[in-house]
Formats: C-alpha cells, sequence, structure tokens
C-alpha cells in the first residue's frame, strides 16, 4: 500500500474515534479545571488591632480599632502589630509625633526617608476626618521592588500607622487588605 494511503487512513480513524466519543458519551465527562493559585487567598478581615489612649482631662480612655486580616501570620513588638501572607505584609503601629496633624507628620517621614517616586495626601479612613496617606516604591534587598501605601491617622500626641506592602504586580489585586483595615473605628 502508498505511504500517503496508510497516514491518511490512520488521520480519519482517528477523527473517527474523537467524534465517536463526542456523540456517543463514551464515560463520564472530564472534571472541570480548578482555578489557578493566588499568590494570597483573600483576606477575612475578622480579627481588630486596638491602640489605646488614657484618659484627658478627666474623660474616659478611648481605643483606635483596626480591622486586620485573620489567618495571617502575626508578629507583635511593641507597637508594632505585623500580619504576613506571602509577599503581601499589613502592619499597624503607634508612634509619638510633633507634627500638629498626619499630613505634616507623613511628610516629614518621607523627607527623611528620601523617596523619590513618592505623594502624601490627605484620605478619609473610617471614622477619622484626620488622616493622610503616603504611597511610595523601594528596592527591598537593594534588588526586589515593593509598592507601599501609608495611612496615618492623628491621635493626640501620637501617630497611628497603617502600612501595605506588597510587590508591584500584586499591589492593585490585593489592595482591599489595606481598604479594610482603613475601616477604622475612632471614638466619637
Amino acid at each position: 500500500m502508498n505511504k500517503k494511503l496508510v497516514g491518511s487512513a490512520v488521520v480519519v480513524a482517528a477523527v473517527l474515534a474523537v467524534a465517536a466519543a463526542l456523540f456517543l458519551g463514551g464515560g463520564d465527562p472530564a472534571p472541570a479545571a480548578a482555578p489557578p493559585p493566588t499568590s494570597a487567598p483573600p483576606a477575612a478581615q475578622q480579627s481588630i488591632e486596638e491602640y489605646y489612649f488614657p484618659e484627658v482631662s478627666g474623660g474616659r480612655g478611648w481605643a483606635i480599632q483596626i480591622p486586620v486580616p485573620s489567618g495571617w501570620i502575626v508578629r507583635h513588638e511593641n507597637d508594632r502589630a505585623s500580619y504576613r501572607n506571602g509577599d503581601l505584609l499589613l502592619e499597624t503601629d503607634k508612634v509619638p509625633i510633633t507634627q500638629e496633624d498626619p499630613l505634616s507628620g507623613l511628610r516629614a517621614v518621607a523627607e527623611k526617608a528620601h523617596q523619590d517616586s513618592s505623594s502624601v495626601k490627605p484620605v478619609q479612613a473610617g471614622d477619622f476626618g484626620d488622616a493622610a496617606e503616603w504611597d511610595y516604591t523601594y528596592l527591598r534587598d537593594g534588588r526586589y521592588p515593593e509598592r507601599v501605601a501609608v495611612v496615618g491617622l492623628g491621635a493626640g500626641d501620637s501617630l497611628v500607622t497603617i502600612r501595605y506592602e506588597a510587590p508591584p504586580a500584586e499591589f492593585d489585586a490585593h489592595r482591599g487588605v489595606l481598604d479594610a483595615a482603613m475601616k477604622v473605628s475612632a471614638p466619637g
């Protein structure tokens, strides 16, 4: 027999076998492909990080409550709390400031850090009217770009900060972690 004729017969047989399987339903359907894994699962915002402030002028004490991710690796050191999930980081902190408001406080920190690609602007953060956000990018370990947003909340003589950090390609996809943390409860 001719080699071309044999090759054509094999191709036709294969096409007929596929067509028969499709029309006759030859077995269980193939399972649906699983969605690709994400680098970090969505954070369930169920925990609260609190910063307490003492009584002032005979009033009662109060606290700033920040929603933070549950299920992330948590580390506390003094007033700083770090929540990490892979390359994503959410960090809260309370630091004394001499500036009168969070906008000037974050601007002073940005100038001191010499961040060329940074901007500081006023923002709304939950119940807090007095808040600012500082956005910048830096090289972690001198090699890996990281995008950062720091939200500062003015609290008397302190600045409470919420810092969100992620690789630039993942920053916007997981920005909801910071948005949820910005639903801050403050004294009423």
